[in-house]
This record gives structure tokens, C-alpha cells and sequence, in this order.
């Protein structure tokens, strides 16, 4: 179909493979010993492509500060000088200074070995957060939702397991949120990740995204003992 294939994948180097029950190795160090770094990365498209029509987007946010708003494009040339000559007639270019602070601290302060370092450490970090979320979730969250553990990324997609008498009814999760704001939790609606919009049949469906990246590992079982009993009243 002659497409060009736009690869956007900020999360990309917050592969951390799989779970690892916190109970089973005390130590940290080997339970986190074979972390991917850059090495052993699922492929990406960028890497299968052979016809030159994959442009790759990637994101110093999610794995450097996310405050820099700052990433790059993998791309042949041809598309490259396009999408160059674009910004020269909308944004112009990303901001130079967070450009100039990312430039200096991996070229002349990491290298290439401090880089991978440094992604080392995100991904034990990320994997860490991602253990003890799902151990607490398994503990205090049976019977309330169900979701699959992942293997990369900051958060993790519930299916909330409504009570018989709720599936399908119309405003059910706002009266969720409703719940949720009451026990101060909050997670995100899962209407926001559907291409239909905010349709009424979607508004309707049982699903939510929580997020381990942003409150400290510490408030954990906190926020998870508030969703549970937020959920107690919708759930069988």
C-alpha cells in the first residue's frame, strides 16, 4: 500500500521485562541483574525497516526530565529535510536551550557508556515500582479488577469487574470517579484512549489507567487501599 509508518514509542527504553515477585529474592541487585539497557531491546520497526518508510519518534521526557519537552526523529533523509523544513515555517525549533542542556550532558558529560547507564538505572527504577504496584494490587484489588502485568512503560490498564447489575449501565463510571474522588484517588478514565470519543457506549465500558511513575513508592499501598474501598460498592 506504499504507507510511511510513523513509530512513535516515548516508552521505548522502559523495557524492563518480567515480573518479579518481591518476596522471592531479597536481593535487589540480582533480582534486577538482567535488565535490557540498549542492548536487549524488542526491536523496533525503525530496526525491520528495509524500504526506508518508518520515522521513528522518540522522547528524552519519559527517561531524562520531562520538563525539557525535548526528543528526536529517526527517519532516511529524504524525510528528514521534509519534516526540518516544516518546522522552519510553524515552531521554527524546539527550544535551543533544552537542546544545549541535553547535547552537553550526553555528549560531553555521559558518553555513550554513561548513557546506557543512566537507562540501566530508569529501568531497575521503573521495574522496582512496577513489582511492588502489581504485589499490591494482587493483595488489596482481587476481585475488583483484572489487568495484565507489564512488561514496560509506567502504568498499568484495570478492567474494573462491575457487579452484574452495574455492567452497561449508563453512567456507572462517573459514579466510579465520583467514588474515587470522594477517597482521593484518582485514576485515568479509560474514554480518553478511544478513537470513537466520548461516545455513550464507550463512556459505559470498565476500564481505567493507573500510573507507578509519579507518587513515591512509600504512598503505594495508600493509594491502592483508597481505590479498593472507592471500587468496594460497584464490585461483586
Amino acid at each position: 500500500h506504499d504507507l510511511v509508518i510513523i513509530e512513535d514509542d516515548p516508552y521505548y527504553y522502559l523495557q524492563f521485562g518480567e515480573y518479579r515477585p518481591v518476596g522471592k529474592t531479597a536481593d535487589a541487585e540480582d533480582r534486577y541483574s538482567d535488565l535490557p539497557g540498549v542492548t536487549a531491546l524488542i526491536p523496533s520497526l525503525l530496526s525491520m525497516d528495509t524500504e526506508g518508510r518508518v520515522i521513528r519518534l522518540d522522547s528524552f521526557s519519559k527517561i531524562l526530565a520531562p520538563g525539557l519537552r525535548c526528543g528526536w526523529i529517526t527517519a532516511p533523509k529524504y524525510m528528514t529535510d521534509k519534516i526540518q523544513f516544516h518546522n522552519e515555517t510553524s515552531v521554527q525549533q524546539p527550544a535551543g536551550l533544552s537542546q544545549a542542556i541535553v547535547s552537553k550532558l550526553i555528549n560531553e558529560h555521559w558518553g555513550h557508556e554513561g548513557w546506557e547507564r543512566h537507562l540501566v538505572q530508569i529501568q531497575r527504577d521503573y521495574a522496582m515500582r512496577r513489582d511492588r504496584f502489581v504485589e499490591l494490587c494482587q493483595k488489596y484489588l482481587k476481585g475488583k479488577v483484572e489487568f495484565t502485568v507489564p512488561s514496560a512503560g509506567m502504568f498499568l490498564w484495570f478492567r474494573l469487574l462491575l457487579s452484574e447489575e452495574l455492567q452497561g449501565k449508563e453512567g456507572v463510571m462517573q459514579e466510579v470517579f465520583e467514588s474515587m474522588i470522594a477517597n482521593h484517588v484518582l485514576l485515568v478514565p479509560g474514554h480518553l484512549f478511544s478513537p470513537l470519543g466520548a461516545t455513550p457506549e464507550v463512556l459505559s465500558k470498565p476500564f481505567v489507567r493507573a500510573a507507578f511513575s509519579y507518587a513515591s513508592i512509600d504512598d503505594f499501598e495508600t493509594a491502592i487501599t483508597r481505590l479498593a474501598k472507592a471500587l468496594e460498592p460497584f464490585t461483586g
